[in-house]
């Protein structure tokens, strides 16, 4: 049967409905029939109708943008899982950049999480030694749901396709490369139901309960445009619109941005971690001269019910366990006299793993929702009663001394509720109840385990969150790999949240790397050192100022226009990232090469990920401590041997002179502030002692400054 084809418009980019498909729950399939389109309001409605069922397609146009929606109106039940399909078409691109949840991307991690983590806390591993160079992207196929919902979907993982019909299942986002343009495609939550990317160009429509009518619920957002950073932040833009989130620049920066931090987890994960512990590594990093302005008391502080192994975990009561004999506040309490300005705590969206026993909402005078994913009491999936619980749980974390918590197992709100309520609405008012509760009680949220549509789709407050699965200590291949998560994943995620890339352990071989994908992060940055005394000292004071203020980007990075569509862990390619920094450019460069092999690249300022109209600028090898001049239509090579990284700086140069920064920072234009410009003179305001290096008179100059000076250059 040759059905007719609808389209609609993005500018001159036409994007085709190939087709429409409704899926019922005896199991039987529809493929609908095109009737026509019509105005509703400012929407076009596409009109689709098969045997048993009615679908209204939305498109809601946003300038260069549109958002899609739809409803159905059945007269069988629909299926529980995907009640419905809507295949898009689009002119061939050539490259395509796809992030996906699909849970097998990343199994290749297991063995690792059993073998370095014992070592990290001088523990015998666990499991077999991993592979130094494993296959990513391994090879991905179709899964069943269930299977997919029982996995852990929590993290995003980037992969370059050549064409639509090769991008993976369960993909959330797609960048491609279309000849002279830019299509950014982004799916999410709304309504009833949430949404997934499918090879084709499909997106899945999953549901999570059987009905019959579906109201009008958002999709996905699509954006043409010339420039491929612009296309991805007005996709997200014109889907905030529609979803509850909003978009990061609009929402209060975390209050743990601006300060170093220390979190427990691999330093002593659950099976050290106590109030006396933490008090000694803290302690110890002190003494060392590291100012710490926040710590995060990580997972393994509860009083808990264990069952088999982890994740089964269950929280018995509003308590600490045996390790913290004087609660949560009392370990509180010492860290803030060792002058530790805040302290965090580690739990999950369900209070814990598996959730929480009965007692815990007599305790609290609250109701609850049981549920038969975990067989356990988790939060209400209303959102008068789950903002109820919440605001008793948060009110005893505040009463602990507690200023701001980590919330992690978040993608979880896609199978709590499975099979008794619709996702859409599950999702967004456990979200919502949550994030209300905990900032009414004055505590900010890291989110983690959150890169599924549920969760970001309904960050309206929150405003941090980890952009990749855990950070392996001693790993080769994480270090590697870990930087290109989290660097790929920022280029959407950044637009919704502070991208965080998780801790790190200073001493670890690879850490130089790590420090830096974190400065230019763009968001809090965090050791989880056990051994105060092998503590790094040199490599933090690359990045930490004595008062514990960071040193980072304004903004975070992106990768480069050149590696948008490259595979540097499989290409002889450099990953490259830039960012601005204060007056300047800073660009990190990393070898993270599967095979280790030395790389030579070049950097041009068209490269870029924002425009510079510079006529010639000075530049500034930070580790090599090398400098010259750089006009705009030149290249400027760098080689780097395997996981070594190198960070440049590019300074304008006005009237012969250009301002560096200071050298003994990883980025030295971000602590100094350029004051004013008068004639042929610079002002700079030193944010801190060190070594301002400048450009002037066709010469490099270095001068020494202090704290809160003010140098006319």
């Amino acid at each position: 049967m040759i059905l007719e084809v609808a389209a609609f418009k993005l500018e001159n980019f036409p994007v085709n409905i190939k087709s429409v498909t409704v899926s019922f729950a005896d199991g039987s399939r529809s493929i609908c029939k095109y009737e026509g389109i019509h105005k509703k309001g400012k929407y076009d409605v596409f009109r689709y109708k098969c045997e048993d069922a009615l679908v209204d397609l939305y498109v809601a146009a946003e300038g260069k943008s549109s958002v899609l929606g739809f409803s159905i109106v059945s007269l069988k039940t629909l299926d529980t899982d995907f009640p419905l399909e809507v295949c898009l078409g689009t002119e061939k691109p050539n490259k395509v950049l796809a992030l996906t949840t699909h849970k097998d991307v990343g199994n290749f991690y297991s063995n690792a999480f059993g073998y370095y983590p014992p070592i990290a806390i001088d523990r015998e591993p666990r499991s077999p030694k991993p592979s130094d160079t494993p296959e990513y992207p391994p090879p991905i196929k179709s899964i069943e749901h269930e299977y997919f919902m029982r996995g852990y979907p929590c993290w995003s993982y980037p992969i370059i396709s050549k064409d639509f019909e090769s991008i993976p299942h369960y993909s959330i986002f797609l960048l491609a490369e279309c000849k002279n343009k830019y299509l950014a495609l982004f799916s999410f939550t709304d309504g009833d139901t949430t949404t997934y990317v499918d090879p084709e160009a499909k997106l899945k429509v999953f549901a999570g309960k059987s009905v019959k009518t579906i109201g009008l619920s958002w999709i996905a957002s699509i954006t043409v445009d010339e420039d491929p950073y612009k296309a991805v932040e007005n996709c997200v833009k014109a889907a905030s619109s529609y979803a509850v989130f909003k978009p990061r620049e609009m929402k209060k920066t975390p209050i743990i941005m601006e300060k170093f931090g220390w979190c427990s987890w691999n330093a002593l994960l659950t099976d050290d971690l106590s109030h006396e512990n933490v008090i000694k590594i803290v302690k110890g990093i002190l003494n060392r001269g590291v100012h710490l302005g926040w710590v995060m008391i990580d997972d393994g502080w509860q009083d808990e019910i264990k069952k088999d192994r982890w994740p089964h975990r269950t929280l018995r009561s509003l308590s600490t366990n045996e390790k913290f004999p004087e609660g949560i506040e009392g370990v509180a309490k010492d860290l803030k006299k060792l002058g530790v300005n805040l302290v965090g705590l580690w739990h999950t969206i369900n209070l814990h793993w598996s959730g929480f026993k009965e007692n815990i909402l007599k305790k609290l005078g609250v109701k609850g929702f049981f549920s038969r994913f975990n067989e356990n009491y988790v939060p209400p999936p209303e959102m008068k009663t789950a903002f109820e619980l919440y605001e008793g749980f948060f009110s005893w974390i505040k009463s602990n001394n507690i200023d701001f918590v980590k919330i992690d197992n978040q993608w979880v709100i896609h199978a709590l509720y499975y099979g008794d309520f619709v996702v859409g609405e599950a999702s967004r008012n456990v979200e919502l109840a949550m994030q209300a509760a905990a900032y009414s009680n004055g505590l900010d949220i890291l989110n983690c385990m959150s890169m599924a549509p549920e969760n970001y789709s309904n960050f309206l407050f929150s405003n941090a969150m980890r952009i990749s699965m855990d950070y392996i200590p001693f790993w080769k291949a994480d270090a590697k790999l870990h930087t290109i998560f989290s660097i790929y994943n920022s280029l959407l995620f950044s637009h919704i949240a502070y991208p965080d890339y998780d801790m790190f352990i200073s001493y670890d071989p690879y850490a130089k790397v790590h420090a830096v994908a974190r400065v230019f992060s763009g968001g809090p940055i965090y050791i989880t050192d056990r051994h105060p005394e092998k503590t790094d000292i040199n490599l933090l004071k690359l990045f930490v100022l004595p008062d514990g203020r960071l040193v980072k980007v304004d903004e975070p990075a992106l990768p480069t226009r050149d590696v948008l569509f490259r595979d540097p862990y499989n290409e002889p390619v450099l990953l490259k990232i830039a960012a601005k920094a204060g007056d300047n450019v800073a660009i990190a460069v990393f070898n993270v090469n599967k095979e280790g092999k030395k790389i030579e690249d070049s950097i041009t300022l068209d490269l870029l990920p924002f425009t510079v109209e510079w006529e010639e600028c000075a530049y500034y090898k930070v580790f090599k401590g090398e400098g010259g001049l750089l006009k705009s239509n030149e290249k400027l090579s760098i080689s780097l041997e395997e996981l070594d990284v190198e960070v440049i700086i590019l300074a304008p140069v006005k009237n012969d002179k250009a301002i560096i920064g200071l050298k003994e920072y990883i980025l030295p234009s971000s602590p100094i502030e350029i004051i004013g410009r008068i004639n042929d003179k610079i002002l700079v305001k030193s944010i801190a002692s060190g070594t301002l290096l400048y450009y002037a008179n066709k010469t490099f100059s270095e001068m020494k400054v202090k704290e809160g000076s003010i140098t006319e250059i």
